[in-house]
């Protein structure tokens, strides 16, 4: 894997952490050989700029082909996977990356494209080439930013100045370019109808035998289909998505013992330990 800033052992640690310390990391990478990264999600934001190369991205059971100059959105907490296929050095997947804390977004008012690509049920936007290569400008400016900031007056001023001015332009084209969020995604309905329930549903009896009676499945068929979708079993996808629910509502300033009821848990003990071993930490050692 060759990356620019030397900034390997950051990009392989923040996958593995999930969580970002900063307000934001810049990464340009070129994966030269094929890597199997698990299915996995973060606690921060996440924008691709695919450059090239011959990839797809996995997103909450969707499936998308991605081409040169797509910008992929990968809201927090998101189960995804990347997958790319490197035959040739002449075949490498280039991609620059932003990781977004979402406090630092919310701050500045740059959610917008998140909360589009919820609202257009899509994570991927295509832009005509005018508007990707202004982008594209504006990260290659970054970029250099973050090359040269030390050396700067105010470097890193700067680069948090041109990089706000990046994602501003970002936002406002996916809010004024029309039928910009790609829709060709590839997926399975049922499963797209199950993991939107579920979301909506985590307060709620989520149980195997309750699903399949309200999507009409056998549970045995239905717990297959979705692990193959998502790469997650359906209990291991629920009882993630409670925890991380719980740990927002805890980090509001919420009671441990109400978080645990209002995201479906029904036993403290149990729902301490799913914690613990999710997160690292118990829900009393949250801070807020």
């Amino acid at each position: 894997m060759d990356e620019h800033f030397n900034a390997s052992l950051s990009y392989e640690a923040y996958e593995q952490k999930g969580y970002l310390n900063e307000d934001f990391h810049f990464f340009h990478i070129k994966s030269s050989e094929n890597v199997d990264i698990p299915y996995h999600y973060h606690d921060f934001h996440k924008l691709i700029l695919v450059l090239s190369g011959d990839a797809k991205y996995m997103i909450e059971g969707l499936e998308y082909e991605l081409k040169p100059f797509d910008f992929v959105l990968v809201k927090r907490l998101s189960i995804h996977k990347p997958v790319w296929n490197n035959d040739s050095r002449d075949n490498q997947y280039d991609r620059m990356i932003l990781y977004l804390k979402d406090e630092f977004l919310m701050q500045y008012g740059l959610l917008d494209c998140f909360k589009e690509a919820t609202a257009k049920k899509s994570s991927v936007v295509r832009f005509q080439a005018s508007i990707s290569s202004r982008i594209y400008d504006a990260f290659k400016k970054l970029e250099t930013d973050i090359k040269e900031q030390d050396s700067q007056y105010r470097g890193e001023l700067k680069t948090r100045l041109d990089l706000i001015n990046a994602l501003l332009m970002f936002n406002e084209a996916c809010l004024t370019e029309k039928n910009c969020f790609d829709t060709s995604a590839r997926y399975n309905r049922k499963i797209i109808e199950i993991i939107d329930y579920i979301n909506a549903n985590l307060a709620y009896n989520l149980s195997i035998d309750s699903l399949a009676d309200h999507f009409y499945m056998s549970k045995y068929h239905m717990m297959r289909l979705f692990k193959n979708e998502t790469g997650y079993s359906i209990h291991r996808y629920i009882s993630e998505k409670r925890i991380l629910l719980a740990r927002d509502y805890i980090s509001q300033g919420m009671a441990a013992t109400t978080a645990c009821l209002e995201c479906g848990f029904r036993d403290y003990s149990s729902f301490s330990r799913a914690f613990k071993n999710q997160l690292g930490i118990l829900p009393s050692e949250i801070r807020f």
